[in-house]
């Protein structure tokens, strides 16, 4: 058996079936990812086998001890306590083990001479145990960690309170990687990293000898840590022992051989429904009408298979700028009169696309707080020409209890019907019951999505994006790729993606 054993797994949410009879395996050492489009059921899986969930049919049964640890894209933790003392309770069990160690040791200066050797025994063994568990190398672990992820320029002392969610998430990660579990489940990791630090956990994850299940749409991530892929579609799970390249060209010849098998079987079935129709009131074939009836009826029915849902976005355009759309000047941006960045000079002109790139922390997305006058500037000036209409996708977004997609449009767009959103919402390939589900039980790729569309309801001259891709399949991020090339206005883009603004964009303003 398997370190985790998935058995004909189904299981429905609202009205939507999404796994069919699902198997899924973990062994030792496997490194595996799984893939598939927003909104097929990849985060639910992943409850699933976390037992957040309960399936509706099926077996989900981990091997007995065996530890597993888990990172969602909503994951929820207490915040009044400091990052260093959040980390450090995954050392506690350790550190109580020292603290009774280190008294069995005191107890040899007092104790009796018979009770010696009883007590040097029982220090030993706990010395050995924390020796083994690398208790001593904790501090460079921890270093290690927080270094690698960016959260050492956060201060350790800082409260999680204090941290926006996406340095949050960096932390929940370190201490999830601290745990070292016998199988690592992570859903989206990279999505708050920046390049460098996705570079640090590529490495860490291939260093890794235990188990791991990665959900992700960073391709370039995928293809450097994968060794075995799980492709979700059609309501199944299919397993490939082999890294992310080779997947990729042998999942095209079985989708091919799944199409060739789902058209036969439909021919079949036309066939034989209308031989049932033209002969089940003669009396001379009603037997034989019949009898084909059962066939049908007991035939095992081959999934409609379910392509990507397009994005058909565009956004509209309100005319044309000056060649000056937004100066710079020697402008100083940050938080609390604490610097970030300072003495910025930069002009984007007409209908220029500019990608701003650094490392996670360096002020990427201070700088469009500031110009789009969330937060104030320190210091120097930053001036918009008079005529820009600006369409802006923040990195994150917090949404009302029982806030759908629909409600969440029409907050926007009070006089809009039901019908004319569900037509907005469709043009990014959400359509009939999602877009009346609250929007925090949607996948990360389907929030966004809703984003998008409320973007594409507004006509503007300048778009600003600050990271748009997290969450999004590789078909949507082309889509969108697509949609933002074909802008004619100014366009200013925070990614973390190499790919995504490869070919987009005009200027790189890339700050260390």
């Amino acid at each position: 058996m398997g370190l985790l054993e998935v058995k004909n797994l189904r299981f429905k949410y609202a009205d939507k079936e999404l796994f069919n009879d699902v198997e899924f395996r973990v062994f030792e050492h496997d490194h595996i990812v799984i893939v598939g489009d927003n909104g097929a059921g990849k985060s639910t899986f992943m409850n699933l086998i976390c037992k957040n969930l309960i399936p509706d049919k099926g077996e989900v049964v981990w091997l007995p001890n065996t530890t597993f640890g888990y990172l969602d894209q909503h994951l929820k933790v207490k915040t009044d306590v400091t990052i260093n003392e959040y980390l450090s309770e995954v050392f506690l069990p350790l550190i109580e083990k020292e603290k009774k160690m280190n008294q069995y040791y005191d107890m040899l200066a007092t104790c009796k001479e018979y009770e010696y050797d009883k007590y040097l025994n029982y220090a030993n063994a706990i010395q050995e145990e924390l020796e083994k568990s690398n208790f001593y190398a904790m501090n460079s672990t921890l270093g290690n960690m927080t270094n690698g992820l960016g959260i050492t320029g956060f201060g350790l002392d800082t409260k999680l309170k204090e941290l926006s969610g996406g340095q949050r998430e960096k932390v929940y990660l370190a201490k999830l990687l601290l745990q070292n579990p016998d199988v690592l489940l992570m859903d989206e990791p990279t999505n708050f990293l920046d390049q460098a630090q996705i570079e640090w956990l590529k490495n860490y994850l291939n260093g890794y000898n235990k188990s791991f299940v990665v959900i992700s749409h960073d391709e370039d991530f995928i293809r450097s840590i994968a060794k075995t892929v799980y492709n979700l579609s059609n309501n199944v799970m299919t397993r490939y022992n082999m890294d992310y390249d080779h997947y990729l060209i042998e999942k095209e010849v079985r989708d091919d051989n799944y199409l060739k098998a789902y058209n036969k079987q439909q021919e079949y079935i036309k066939r034989t429904e209308e031989f049932i129709n033209k002969n089940i009131v003669r009396a001379t074939t009603t037997k034989r009408a019949q009898s084909r009836r059962k066939l049908l009826d007991r035939l095992e029915r081959i999934e409609k298979p379910k392509n990507h849902e397009p994005m058909h976005i565009k956004f509209p355009y309100s005319g044309q700028l000056g060649q000056e759309v937004l100066v710079l000047n020697d402008l100083t941006v940050g938080y609390n009169n604490k610097t970030v960045l300072e003495h910025l000079n930069f002009l984007l002109g007409q209908n220029q696309k500019v990608v701003i790139l650094g490392h996670n922390g360096v002020g990427k997305s201070t700088i469009l707080k500031t110009i789009l006058d969330v937060i104030k500037p320190i210091s120097g000036s930053y001036k918009w020409n008079p005529s820009g209409v600006i369409n802006y996708f923040k990195q994150e977004e917090e949404y009302k209890p029982n806030e759908t997609p629909i409600s969440y449009l029409r907050y926007f767009y009070h006089q809009k019907t039901d019908q004319e959103l569900r037509s907005i919402l469709a043009t990014v390939g959400l359509k009939g019951d999602i877009v009346t589900k609250p929007m925090t039980t949607l996948s990360g790729g389907e929030q966004t999505k809703v984003r998008l569309a409320l973007m594409t309801m507004k006509k503007s001259n300048i778009l600003v994006f600050d990271e748009p891709t997290n969450h999004l399949d590789m078909a949507s991020k082309a889509e969108l790729y697509e949609a933002i090339s074909l802008f004619q206005g100014s366009v200013l883009l925070v990614t973390h993606e190499d790919d995504f603004y490869d070919g987009l964009v005009d200027l790189e303003l890339n700050f260390k």
